[in-house]
C-alpha cells in the first residue's frame, strides 16, 4: 500500500513539475481522438447510406414519342398502379419547356430558338417515402412499361455519399491510420520528456536497488491517465455534437446514431492501449540509452 502511495506520489511530483506539458499533452490526445470518433461516424454513415442509393422523392419519366404504345393516359394509369408511386402528373412538351425556360430564364442561350417539338412528353412521379430507397428497383420497372422510354431523377447528396463509399473507406482507414500514430507520438514524447526532467533521480533509486517496474510505474499510470480522461472527455464532446446535428437535421436521424456500448468501450480500450504503447516505447528508449 505505501509503495503505491509513493508511486501516486511520483505521479503528482511529475504533473507538478511540467503542468503545461502534461496539459497540452492531455489535449493533444483529446482532439486527436475526436478525430478518430468522428471518422468512425463518417464511415459508418458511407456505410449506412450504400444501401440507400436513391434518396430523392420525384423522378421524370419521359415518353417515346411517336412511337409510344397507347395514349398517355393508359401509360399514366399504368404508373399509378405502382404500389411506391403517391402520384403522377402528366407533363406535355410545350410545359416542359415552359419550366425549362422558368429554371434557366427566358434570355439563356441554352433554350434560344428552342422548338418544343423536340422534346418528349413526361410524366413527374412523386415516390412514397416508404420506398425511397428502393429507387433502382422502380427505375427498373418504369422502364419494362411500353412508351416510356427513359426514367431519371436526382439521388440526393446521399445518394452521392453512397457513391464515394470506398474513396471514404479508404480515406477514412488513412487518416485513422495517422491520427493513431499521432497518439502513440504524442504520450511518447511527452513521457520522454518526464523521464529525462527525473533521469538523475532514477539513476540514484536504480543504484539503491529499486525494481524497473517501481521506477517507472508512474510514467504507465500518467499513459493511462491521458488514454482514459481524453477517450471519455471525446466520447461526450462527439456524442454531444452527433445529438446536436441529428437534432438539427431530422434527416440524418437512423443514418447518423450514438455509439453503441461496446464501441464507447472499444474506443476506450484503444485509447488506454495506444497511450500505454506510447509510454512503453519512451521507458524503452530511456533504459536502452
Amino acid at each position: 500500500m505505501i509503495r503505491w502511495l509513493y508511486i501516486l506520489k511520483l505521479l503528482l511530483r511529475g504533473f507538478y513539475r511540467r503542468p503545461w506539458g502534461g496539459l497540452f499533452t492531455f489535449i493533444a490526445w483529446w482532439f486527436a481522438l475526436c478525430q478518430l470518433i468522428l471518422v468512425f461516424h463518417t464511415v459508418t454513415i458511407a456505410m449506412q447510406v450504400k444501401m440507400i442509393r436513391g434518396t430523392t422523392s420525384t423522378m421524370i419519366a419521359y415518353l417515346a414519342g411517336e412511337q409510344q404504345d397507347g395514349p398517355p393516359e393508359t401509360i399514366q394509369a399504368k404508373i399509378a398502379a405502382m404500389k411506391e408511386v403517391e402520384g403522377v402528373v402528366f407533363i406535355p412538351r410545350q410545359s416542359g419547356l415552359e419550366r425549362l425556360k422558368g429554371w434557366l430564364g427566358n434570355d439563356s442561350p441554352l433554350i434560344e430558338g428552342l422548338d418544343s417539338s423536340i422534346l418528349p412528353d413526361a410524366f413527374e412521379i412523386s415516390i412514397r417515402p416508404a420506398y425511397a430507397g428502393r429507387i433502382d428497383s422502380i427505375v427498373f420497372r418504369l422502364r419494362s412499361i411500353p412508351g416510356i422510354e427513359d426514367v431519371r431523377y436526382d439521388k440526393g447528396i446521399l445518394g452521392y455519399i453512397a457513391d464515394a463509399y470506398q474513396a471514404i473507406l479508404v480515406s477514412g482507414a488513412a487518416i485513422a491510420l495517422i491520427v493513431t500514430v499521432s497518439l502513440c507520438l504524442v504520450v511518447f514524447l511527452s513521457i520522454r520528456d518526464s523521464i529525462v526532467t527525473r533521469r538523475k533521480e532514477i539513476e540514484v533509486l536504480n543504484l539503491l536497488g529499486a525494481q524497473r517496474s517501481f521506477l517507472y510505474a508512474p510514467y504507465l499510470i500518467e499513459g493511462l491517465v491521458y488514454g482514459i480522461g481524453g477517450a471519455v472527455l471525446a466520447l461526450l464532446f462527439t456524442e454531444w455534437a452527433v445529438g446536436y446535428i441529428v437534432s438539427q437535421a431530422p434527416l440524418l436521424r437512423g443514418i447518423l446514431t450514438m455509439l453503441e456500448p461496446r464501441e464507447i468501450a472499444a474506443i476506450i480500450a484503444t485509447s488506454c492501449l495506444l497511450s500505454l504503447l506510447g509510454a512503453l516505447l519512451a521507458i524503452k528508449q530511456s533504459i536502452d540509452g
